[in-house]
């Protein structure tokens, strides 16, 4: 057989050779999960070292196959050049770019819902009014507080404070009575910056026990003001 043929042919069967056991192993790649090599994650036949022998080899056989006698380490040498794209072309990656992942949408935090109605606020005697008296004591001050930052949080709400008394003296003075100390809650709640539109006031005396009077305790319980939803 011809040098040129043999070279020719041995060429060709590493260039099929070599293919051939590339398609092999992707194929096993890919029923194995795409296996590569555990230090560069490439397959062993685009290693640099085994495209750069496979190269080598193809393009020094087609060299020499394609030289004359008296330039076989020419055509070698020219076969080595050739042989560095092949195996620049066995090296190719040809893996698909990944597509990017479509990022959800975040949720929009929720906002709450506004108050409509005010919640019932009692000020009893315990905490607010002594006997005969309108001034609002300090035990009630962190009630109220709560109160006006309700009010503040929600511009559409409006109260109506009703003052109560118990049933110790005359009927009119406790109607006066019970009125001072509904306005005396209404100016604290102002001093909070609550604007003095958006409430009522209103004295009910002794009409409206919660309590009997017949006690100290339910005189206590009568002796009070109430914020309501002013509608």
């Amino acid at each position: 057989m011809k040098k040129s043929t043999t070279g020719l042919l041995l060429g060709s069967a590493l260039v099929i050779g070599l293919s051939g056991c590339a398609t092999d192993f992707q194929r096993g790649g890919e029923r194995a999960g795409g296996t590569a090599t555990a230090s560069t994650g490439t397959a062993w036949y685009q290693q640099p070292v085994v495209c750069g022998i496979a190269g080598g080899l193809i393009g020094g056989s087609i060299g020499y196959a394609t030289s004359g006698s008296s330039d076989e380490e020419t055509g070698a040498a020219t076969g080595a050049v050739a042989g560095s794209a092949i195996g620049a072309l066995l090296c190719a990656d040809r893996t698909p770019p990944p597509q990017p992942v479509a990022q959800p949408e975040p949720a929009p935090a929720p906002e709450p819902a506004p108050v409509t109605e005010f919640e019932p606020v009692t000020l009893d005697s315990e905490v607010t009014f002594a006997f005969d008296s309108a001034e609002i004591r300090p035990g009630a001050h962190q009630t109220l507080d709560q109160v006006a930052r309700t009010l503040r949080e929600n511009q559409n709400l409006r109260v109506r404070i009703e003052g109560h008394t118990d049933s110790v003296g005359s009927a009119q003075y406790n109607q006066g009575l019970s009125q001072r100390r509904a306005d005396s809650v209404r100016d604290f709640l102002v001093s909070r910056g609550i604007a003095e539109n958006r409430m009522t006031t209103r004295g009910f005396g002794e009409e409206r026990p919660v309590a009997t009077n017949e006690t100290d305790e339910g005189r206590a319980q009568n002796r009070r003001v109430e914020i309501l939803n002013w509608d």
